[in-house]
Parts: C-alpha cells; structure tokens; sequence
C-alpha cells in the first residue's frame, strides 16, 4: 500500500463547487448537475475516499419520510422516492494515485452497479481548488469536470 502521507495534493475535505459536462462533439452543459449542486469528497491518509453530492432544488419527500430505515418510506409515493435517488450520488472506498491520475475503488454506492467498479479521474489543482474529470465513456456520452474546494 502506498504511503497516502508523502506528496499526497489530494488529502483533506472539499466542498463540491460545480459539475460541468463536456461532450465529444464540443458541447458544453456548465449545469449538468443543476445551478448550485452540493457535496463534499474527502481523502483519507489510511486510503480511503468518500463523496456525497446532490443538486441542490431536491424536492421535499411528502409523507413519512423521515428515515429510510423503516418502512414509513414506502408511505412516500414511488415517483417522489424515483427523483430523491436521481438527484442524489455517493460512493466510498479506496484509492490509488498515479500522477495526475486517482482512481476511486467502490466499495459501497448509490448506485448498486458501481460496487467493486474502479472509477478513474484525472484530476488538476489550482490553488485551494482541484477538478477531477471523468474519461469518456463513448461519443454519445460526455465527461464529467467536479470543481471542489478545499475545506480549512
């Protein structure tokens, strides 16, 4: 296991600034995640990664909705519970650096299908800001750029 300690740009808390999605063809949707999403990721010095960002007009849940612990959230309408879930990603797990390149191990997610997936960002700092960008994925389909700030 690498030593997360030395040279590690990538350690601490950062607050989720702005989500832009970039496609093949040029087009540029600066609101990909609506106008203000929120989250944060944090590096560990164990290895360790986790990320939570949601946009930021999330609908109130009618009904009991307090905990999805219990069964009082099935008294929420699916359709309610179906737009929570699509405004809403987080995973945790590992990660290894390589350069300007971190991939994120999932251990556990959202969105079941990530677990045991590698993501891959590429990732540049400026300042007290880094963006992370996702590779393509195919024509029809963009990258993602994750500004995040640094939390002192």
């Amino acid at each position: 296991m690498s030593n997360f300690a030395d040279n590690n740009p990538l350690l601490g808390t950062w607050k989720l600034i702005s989500i832009m999605a970039i496609f093949s063809n040029g087009k540029i949707d600066r609101e990909a995640f609506g106008i203000n999403p929120i989250g944060y990721i944090t590096y560990t010095i164990e290895g360790k990664i986790m990320v939570i960002f949601a946009k930021s007009d999330r609908t109130l849940l009618s009904g009991n909705s307090a905990s999805s612990l219990t069964d009082a959230i099935h008294s929420v309408p699916i359709e309610e519970r179906s737009q929570a879930f699509s405004t809403f990603n987080s995973y945790a797990g590992s990660y290894t650096l390589d350069g300007n390149t971190v991939i994120h191990h999932v251990e556990i997610a959202s969105i079941p299908n990530r677990v045991g997936k590698s993501l891959t960002r590429n990732f540049k700092l400026d300042k007290n800001r880094i963006t992370l960008t996702t590779p393509y994925q195919s024509d029809d389909k963009p990258r993602f750029e994750l500004v995040w700030e640094r939390v002192e």
